[in-house]
């Protein structure tokens, strides 16, 4: 057994979080003072309301939060607000992380709610496809100002949105902000005399350091696939560039699979995986589940790639001197991914084509978009706004020159869960693990999901 980097509490408690991105946990302090509009559970966006009549109106939201969520309260907070200023209501449907499963079936026969919520990749992919077009534009959204504000709303918006741009139409407007990383204990790495790595050579250079301390440089429970896929799939935006993976996964040939990079992928991950020189912890293919990132947490383990929630998720395990830090998945010497070309994954407002109260809607969307709004989002739930003008959750405020300076984006999982859901988990999850957990050799895995994805669309025919 690796001995720790420093004691570890042997009794704890821990409050298992359900959902990835989202938080139920009391709040962190915010990195800076909150704006005025946001101290209290009131936003004062009072001078539009004159503008914005909706008495009588009611809209149906359909919402993937569950209703004890911090995220539902927020939203339930700007409706209550909101219906001061405009005279209208909501009645929201908190249907948890299925809600566009029914959502879909109510559009289809003429039953659409008014505003729907979820991960715009996944918004997108299940009402925004070349056979169907189920969402409206959201453009005069994005012209208009926010409440109690006077510049377009697009001008203070992350622009990761525009991912999702499609023939110079938004269908969607977010409202959090989720990227991916290596996080790591910025206390131990300063004891170690470690800089946070740009480049795979220097990060494998860290991890060696860390190795030599007496603890795994790495965390992972290995019971959740796709945290596992993190890592091939980032190799292959850093070597290949976004929309590569994409394309493998919707190749029904499986030809795409061909291209070196993939194999190059394979081969970088096999080396750090228990095929090479393990820097995970002992028995990492059986870890279940929070098991790995709580040991991270009380200094079990040097660094653990996952999402901006896992500071939320770990908070109350770590000790005084623990402080969060963050840095991106490292470039690939000759690689076509930059460092500044991060991961987005975009919580999000979106208005189904057929809703009966689209103006009432859109005006809610607005209101739920300006600083104020963002504000206490942040201070209630310790996510990311998606307005850049925001403060920051403490937690992660290492997080924010990443995103600050970010030149491009790319989609979570490079959208293939998305796009392909059922390749995804019966095809891939399948061959990632055995590579992550160094039981496929990298051409064995190559070959796997040349062969398994060419009978996946078979069947599919």
């Amino acid at each position: 057994m690796k001995k720790r980097f420093r004691t570890i509490v042997l009794v704890l408690s821990l409050a298992l979080l359900t959902a990835v991105f989202a938080s139920c946990g009391g709040p962190a302090s915010p990195s800076a003072a909150p704006s005025s509009g946001a101290i209290s559970m009131a936003v004062d966006n009072s001078m539009d309301a004159a503008e914005n009549n909706f008495k009588g109106v009611t809209i149906q939201y359909a919402s993937c939060f569950n209703e004890a969520e911090q995220q539902a309260i927020w939203l339930k907070d700007m409706a209550e607000q909101w219906a001061k200023e405009t005279g209208g209501s909501v009645n929201f449907n908190f249907a948890g992380r299925d809600v566009l499963t029914s959502v879909k079936s109510d559009i289809l026969i003429g039953n659409a709610p008014d505003i729907i919520d979820n991960d715009a990749s996944e918004l997108i992919a299940a009402l925004l496809t070349d056979q169907e077009v189920l969402l409206d534009p959201l453009n005069d959204v994005y012209a208009r100002s926010a409440y109690g504000e006077d510049t377009p709303i697009k001008d203070n918006m992350n622009g990761a949105y525009t991912l999702y741009t499609e023939a110079g139409n938004d269908y969607v407007m977010p409202f959090i902000y989720i990227t991916s990383g290596f996080f790591y204990n910025k206390t131990m790495f300063a004891e170690l005399g470690l800089k946070t790595p740009t480049t795979w050579d220097e990060f494998l250079a860290v991890s060696d350091s860390i190795e030599t301390s007496g603890v795994p440089a790495l965390a992972a429970d290995g019971n959740i696939s796709f945290y596992n896929c993190y890592y091939f799939q980032a190799l292959c935006q850093r070597i290949l560039g976004s929309g590569k993976f994409l394309e493998a996964a919707l190749d029904k040939t499986g030809a795409s699979w061909n291209d070196p990079g993939f194999l190059q992928a394979a081969q970088m991950l096999s080396e750090i995986s228990a095929a090479g020189k393990n820097y995970f912890q002992d028995g990492y293919a059986g870890s279940a589940y929070p098991a790995a990132q709580s040991d991270w947490a009380m200094g079990g383990a040097g660094m653990i790639y996952c999402g901006t929630w896992i500071p939320l998720e770990t908070a109350s395990l770590t000790e005084d001197d623990f402080e969060f830090g963050f840095f991106p998945f490292p470039t690939v010497e000759g690689g076509a991914g930059e460092l500044n070309d991060i991961e987005a994954q975009l919580m999000s407002f979106s208005v189904p084509r057929d809703a009966k109260n689209k103006d009432a809607a859109k005006d809610f969307i607005a209101f739920c978009s300006s600083k104020a709004a963002a504000d206490r989002l942040v201070e209630l739930s310790d996510n990311m706004a998606a307005r850049t003008d925001a403060i920051y959750p403490d937690a992660l405020i290492d997080v924010k020159p990443t995103v600050d300076n970010a030149t491009a984006y790319h989609k979570n999982f490079d959208g293939a869960m998305s796009a392909a859901p059922e390749w995804w988990a019966n095809v891939f999850y399948p061959a990632d693990d055995g590579l992550f957990f160094g039981e496929l050799s990298p051409e064995a895995f190559i070959e796997q999901m040349k062969t398994e994805t060419v009978k996946f669309y078979e069947n599919k025919q």
